[in-house]
């Protein structure tokens, strides 16, 4: 299997797989120095790339190494062509000094000294270039082994004046009956005027897709991040597990999982590929390891980079070659497919039967099918059916499910902001009213009975999470508080005006209380 981009033009394959990546063969890089002449009369198309991929810190590192080591004629061509996108470039480079610098605060708190703090991803992968300056990073992703630690982190980012991103959704995913305590992500920001960072915070197991996870603690490959950090970093074998589960929420391979493998083989011997094989298997990751194998072979020519690609190859041993993953191919529809297929193996490689597995798909390709933007609308009779097949968490009574998990959207997300407790007051009661019913699906006890009390703060209960609160009804009227945040819960991202409506009540309740003390 190539790593051909089908979904993107020859000049994007290009681009990618010439520019966009580390220059460590001699004859790629003379390629890169002739093909330069073919860049001057494209240049719109080529930052639609970069950008599209993030790779202008790639693009303009290799110029600098060809304007300084290539011959006469092309020197001149890439010394030139770095000159492009100047502004740009250092308005990234801007943003990755201040990512760092946050990274460095929260470090230094003591409140984390027992947190277990590790950076992962981008921040992570960075430690294995020989120069890190062409990874980019768009913000920091940081894991703590779970909920108790996440809730340290967001206060101390609070206190500093993050908010959680009101347009990316937290979630919370668990398996009690397996023994799996709560797991997920959150994300916070702070903007500075044009600038801004941004944090995400990954606790507990690992999450994989839509409906998978990791099935061993992130912290089995715990390593020192170097440098007197204080916090953990990510060793090899974990961080190509990592890389494939995050390459499933993507539905693709990215060309900074090829820039970030290509580093590990050319700075680290100590990959355990026996590991790495059996976690590969038992986690059906195979067609993305196989992918990047291939591409890695036949990309480069360097002996280190081939026969780590042969190791990667017979770690996935003789497993699937799917035709659904491609490189660099960003399609919504393919993920949806890709995320889809992994959901019914995984879910029979895990003996959860053939029914399951088949439910399972289905769910999968309803979530990353369904709308990216919220709306405000009531629910045609499609969405409804919709919503009984994904509506499987209850958040009321705090039962969390592994395969499927609502958007929790913030209540000052901008497309709920027209709807303001002027207008929205007798939506709020109409809702309350028909919440207090139980309904045919089932629904939290007494939550009639609380929401008479006329406080939109007394529909919520503690949950065995520390500082989350949750009320309402399943399935389309849940809430969820994390402080004095609250979200409103939905499946496919569409919501009623009187939902909107009950969750802002509770929110200013939230904060008229935090305001009285």
């Amino acid at each position: 299997m190539s790593g051909r981009t089908k979904n993107a033009t020859g000049f994007d394959d290009f681009v990618l797989n010439t520019y966009a990546t580390l220059f460590v063969d001699p004859e790629r890089t003379h390629r890169a120095a002739a093909g330069l002449r073919h860049l001057e009369e494209r240049r719109v198309e080529l930052a639609r790339v970069l950008r599209l991929h993030k790779a202008l810190p790639q693009f303009r590192f290799g110029l600098g190494q060809l304007a300084a080591s290539g011959p006469g004629l092309e020197s001149e061509r890439a010394a030139d062509a770095a000159t492009w996108f100047t502004d740009e470039a250092a308005e990234l480079a801007a943003h990755l000094r201040l990512l760092r610098d946050e990274l460095t605060w929260i470090a230094g708190r003591p409140e984390v000294t027992d947190a277990g703090l590790a950076v992962i991803k981008g921040f992570n992968n960075a430690r294995f270039y020989a120069d890190p300056t062409p990874r980019w990073s768009r913000d920091v992703d940081v894991y703590v082994p779970d909920w108790a630690s996440s809730l340290v982190l967001i206060g101390l980012l609070r206190e500093r004046g993050y908010a959680f991103d009101e347009e990316e959704c937290p979630w919370f995913k668990g398996e009690p009956e397996r023994g799996r305590a709560e797991y997920g992500q959150v994300f916070l920001v702070r903007r500075e005027g044009t600038r801004f960072s941004r944090v995400d915070i990954h606790f507990g197991t690992y999450s994989v897709g839509a409906g998978d996870y990791l099935d061993f603690p992130l912290t089995d490959f715990y390593e020192s991040a170097g440098d007197g950090a204080n916090y953990q970093g990510i060793n090899p074998t974990g961080t190509l597990l990592v890389m494939f589960a995050h390459a499933l929420s993507d539905g693709y391979v990215s060309v900074k999982d090829v820039n970030d493998t290509v580093s590990i083989a050319l700075t680290r011997s100590d990959v355990d590929f026996g590991t790495l094989s059996q976690e590969i298997r038992r986690h059906s990751l195979e067609p993305q390891a196989l992918l990047l194998a291939n591409h890695l072979a036949d990309t480069f020519r360097d002996e280190r980079i081939r026969e780590f690609a042969e190791g990667l190859r017979r770690s996935a041993g003789a497993g699937r070659k799917s035709p659904l993953w491609r490189m660099h191919d960003r399609d919504w529809h393919r993920r949806a497919a890709v995320n889809a297929s992994h959901a019914f193996h995984s879910a029979l490689r895990r003996r959860r039967g053939p029914l399951a597995a088949v439910r399972r798909m289905v769910q999968c390709a309803v979530f990353y099918n369904r709308r990216l933007s919220v709306a405000v609308a009531e629910r045609t009779l499609v969405q409804r059916a919709l919503l009984r097949l994904m509506a499987r968490t209850d958040l009321t009574r705090w039962r969390l499910r592994s395969d499927a998990c609502p958007t929790m959207i913030h209540t000052g997300h901008p497309a709920l902001a027209a709807i303001g407790s002027a207008g929205g007051g007798a939506a709020a009661r109409a809702a309350a009213a028909g919440a207090g019913r139980r309904p045919a699906s089932g629904g939290s006890p007494g939550a009639g009975a609380l929401r008479r009390r006329g406080s939109g703060a007394s529909l919520l209960r503690p949950t065995t999470a520390e500082g989350v609160l949750v009320g309402g009804v399943f399935p389309d009227q849940q809430v969820v508080a994390i402080g004095d945040d609250v979200f409103l819960c939905s499946w496919d991202q569409v919501v009623s005006r009187g939902q909107v409506a009950l969750a802002q009540s509770v929110a200013g309740d939230r904060q008229q209380e935090a305001e009285n003390g």
